[in-house]
Order: C-alpha cells, then structure tokens, then sequence
C-alpha cells in the first residue's frame, strides 16, 4: 500500500489516490446516463453501528442519490445482507427517484427490481438453520469467557451473521471465534466470511464481483464505479479491474478504514467513511448540475 494510501482523509472527506480518481467527479458526471453506480450498504452508504437493523443511509448521501438516481444509467446495491432487510433499512420504496434502483442481497443470490416491484428470493438451505444452532451453541457453552460477552448472532436467511463489534473484547473475540466458525461453517458446506467485526457464514458461493459482471452485461455502462468498505467487496474491486481491462471506465471508490487497510489499497479514490463517500456523491451531484443542459 502506498503512503497516500495508508493515510486515510479525515472524516467527511476523500481524496483521489490514481489518476483516474483525480478525474473520478468530471467522468461520472460527463457519462452519468452510461454509468453503472454500484455501492454496497453497511459501512458505505450507512456508517457501521452496534445494531446492525438500526443501520441508516446517511442523509448526505442519501440527499445525493436522490438527485443522482434518476440521471444514472443504473444505480445498482450489492450487499451480503437479505434484500428485504436492506429496502427498509434504506427506505428505497419510500423514494420515488429510486424508482429504477436494483438491490442485491446475499451477494447477488437475491434481487430487488424497484421498476417491476418484484422480488427474487431462493429458499434458504437447512444448513444454514443447523448451523445456527451451533453458533448459537458455542456461545452458550462459553459463556464463561468474559470477551465475548456482547457477541450478537444475526440471522440473515441464507447466512448467518456472527457480530463482535459489541464484544466486551471485540478484537480477541474475533481472533477466538474464527477457528470454531471455520469447522462449522466447512460441515455445513457454508462459505466462511470475515468482515469488519463480524464474521460471515453463507451458503452462496456467489460474490459481489460476479454479480457486479451480471449488472455490466446487462446495462452496457462506458463507466463502472464500485463503492464499498469491506473485504466482501474486494471481488466487486476484482471486478472492476477486470472490466477495465476490457474497455470500460472502472472507478474504486471506498469508504476507507483502520480496520480494513487491504480494502483502502484497491481506492481510485478513498474516503473518510460514509460520511466521505456521500461528499463524493455530492460533488458528483453539483458537477451534474453544473453541465450545460444539453451535455445531461
């Protein structure tokens, strides 16, 4: 990681780390009809909270897609939580500019079509129920261990989200709980998912990049912009690369933190937070605006 790199801009702010990034406002705004704008939602679009259903868009960068989803190409949301989950948490059907926003959930394995209303959904294996049970277990049977007092199990249908952030040590309660998650998740055939402060088990192998390549066969975008915080989102940056290298105008940008300096290395252009990818959106926003009509 370069030195720019490893110091993240304070919050609120961001800053470009590529060339490409120092052009990242300009290009978006000049090609906003042909532009493929995928984000995820916890960390990115909504700052990281104790209790993951009290997780909000923030207004800034709310107030932004607002004005920017009705000019985009394709505002897209790619997150490992269920797609109901995220519409209520971010209100989509509230907003009529969302009209035409696609959510993802569990990594693409759910779909949201905001145009169509219709919602698709696979049933969830019983493994996953299974190995609840066993998460639920573990903890019961370590009670004992004053580190992991807080630790909160999230079900989220077709994974199960195993939280720390509320941890009494939520560090040493990570480090102790990844070897156990790791067996249970390699008996139920669940693929074993860390983050920032929680770890995954899922049952998709499906990731953010492949749903991101999805998103990009179907709306043939001349600009690709990936936004996230997390090393669930690495693929959809993966991703990004990947369609560059095939003639399309693929933009980084993330939500930078401590916790995650591997996700900071893949920034075109990196940010304090959510607070500071919603100041790039709105930049965005007042370049957009800015444009002489016909140019919109």
């Amino acid at each position: 990681m370069s030195e720019q790199t490893a110091t993240l801009p304070s919050t609120g702010q961001w800053r470009a780390v590529t060339e490409l990034g120092e052009r990242s406002v300009d290009l978006v705004a000049a090609h906003l009809d042909r532009t493929l704008l995928a984000t995820d939602f916890d960390g990115t679009l909504s700052p990281i909270v104790e209790d993951p259903m009290a997780a909000r868009m923030h207004p800034a960068a709310r107030a932004a897609l607002v004005q920017l989803a009705p000019r985009v190409g394709q505002l897209a949301v790619i997150t490992g939580r269920g797609v109901d989950v995220v519409r209520e948490l971010g209100r989509f059907s509230e907003e009529p500019a969302f009209g035409q926003v696609l959510v993802l959930g569990q990594y693409g394995q759910e779909a949201w079509d905001a145009a169509s209303g219709e919602t698709t959904s696979p049933p969830a294996p019983l493994s996953v129920r299974a190995a609840k049970s066993q998460v639920t277990e573990l903890l019961a049977a370590n009670a004992e261990l004053d580190f992991l007092s807080g630790v909160a199990v999230e079900d989220k249908g077709r994974a199960i989200g195993v939280h720390t952030r509320r941890a009494l040590d939520p560090a040493a309660a990570y480090d102790w709980l990844r070897e156990p998650l790791a067996g249970i998740a390699t008996e139920h055939e669940l693929v074993l998912e860390p983050g920032r402060n929680v770890i995954e088990l899922r049952s998709s192998t499906t990731t953010k990049g492949e749903a991101l390549h999805l998103l990009a066969q179907r709306s043939h975008p001349a600009v690709v912009v990936m936004m996230g915080d997390d090393l669930g989102d690495l693929a959809a940056f993966a991703a990004v690369r990947e369609l560059t290298a095939d003639g399309v105008l693929g933009l980084c940008v993330v939500a930078g933190s401590q916790e995650q300096p591997a996700v900071a290395a893949q920034a075109d252009v990196l940010c304090g937070g959510p607070e500071g990818v919603a100041a790039w959106l709105a930049e965005v926003s007042r370049a957009v605006d800015a444009l002489p009509q016909r140019e919109r």
